[in-house]
Order: structure tokens, then sequence, then C-alpha cells
């Protein structure tokens, strides 16, 4: 807050020197400048600041919660790292990062140690390579399928003497078992044992 300053004090700043024709059109061009509210920062830090409804706080928990929703949904699409894909740790630790992979690219958040769980999602060695989103580009999260989303089983198929993983939902046959199909995007997640 220290560097706000006031209306008054900025035109007794800059007018006190120079010819008087000159102070006169600096304070007038001063004057027709919008001034800001300016509020004190709340007791609790720069997170209780309200807009009369919600704060900072209260704003950010409702955007986690509401990611790890789609980060749910997404499951096969979605991924958590605490090291960005240097291999630092995210912010120096304490923190992590989690993405989701949509049609458009993808989008990510940091967020604190403590909220790693709520994230439902693979987590990776490092993050994936960051291909320059900003903020601006939160609406390639609305690319996201969001059908519901299809349960399915990895069936045990034997070919000669392989035996390869098969999905109930599409029919396809695949070398490992994950969490999804790759072919259908079925959620194997809740197969006895899997989970």
């Amino acid at each position: 807050m220290s560097d706000y300053i006031k209306r008054e004090d900025a035109i007794d700043a800059v007018c006190g020197w120079g010819p008087n024709d000159l102070t006169e059109a600096i304070r007038s061009d001063i004057e027709t400048i919008p001034a800001a509210d300016v509020m004190p920062v709340p007791a609790g830090g720069i997170g209780e600041m309200s807009d009369g409804y919600h704060t900072f706080n209260g704003l950010y928990y409702q955007r986690m919660v509401l990611f790890a929703a789609l980060v749910r949904q997404n499951r096969g699409r979605a991924w958590k790292s605490w090291k960005h894909e240097g291999g630092e740790l995210c912010f120096c630790g304490g923190w992590f990062i989690v993405g989701i992979d949509t049609p458009q690219g993808t989008y990510t958040y940091h967020y604190e140690a403590k909220d790693f769980d709520l994230f439902d999602c693979e987590e990776l060695p490092v993050a994936k390579h960051w291909d320059g989103h900003t903020e601006k580009d939160v609406t390639r999260l609305l690319s996201l399928d969001v059908r519901p989303v299809r349960r399915g089983k990895w069936i045990d198929h034997q070919e000669g003497r392989w035996i390869y993983a098969k999905c109930s939902e599409c029919g396809t046959v695949h070398d490992v078992k994950s969490n999804f199909c790759p072919n259908c995007g079925a959620d194997m997640m809740e197969q006895e044992g899997w989970k």
C-alpha cells in the first residue's frame, strides 16, 4: 500500500517546481486522472480481500474444486507432478502442478501440497512440456468432452502363448493394462483390485 500516493500529495510533489503556467497544466492533468479507492489489506492477508460477496481465498478454493472435478471427469487426459518439466520442484517445493491435455492444448494450475490428493489422476515424475499457455487460454477447457464416463474392465485375452488385455467396452486388445482404454477411453479404475 505504500506504493500509492494521494492525489493531493502527487500535485504538491510535481507542482513544487517550474514556471507557474507549467505547474498549472500539470495540476489540471493530474486532477483529471481517475483516482482509485485504496482499501487496506485485511489482517488475514490479501486472500481475505472481498468484493462484498467473495474473498480471493474463497474464489481460489472454488476454482480448485471445479478443476479437480474436471480432472476426475477426464482422468485419461489429466496428470500431476511435484516437478516442472526441467526437473525443478514447483516453486522450490511445497507446491505441485496439475494439468489436463485438451484437444486445444494443455491447461495447468499450481496448488499447495496439502491439496495433492484432491486431484485423482496419474502422477508423473516431471510435468509435461509447457506450451506457453496463459490464463487467456482457459477456454481450452471448454473443448473437453464431458459425456458420461464409460466404465469397463480388462479381460485377459490370449493369443498363442501371450496374454493381452482386452477392453470390455470396445473389444480392442492392448499390450498392457492401464487406468483407461487408450482406444475408447473407458475408465478401468473401478475394476476390483485395480484402483
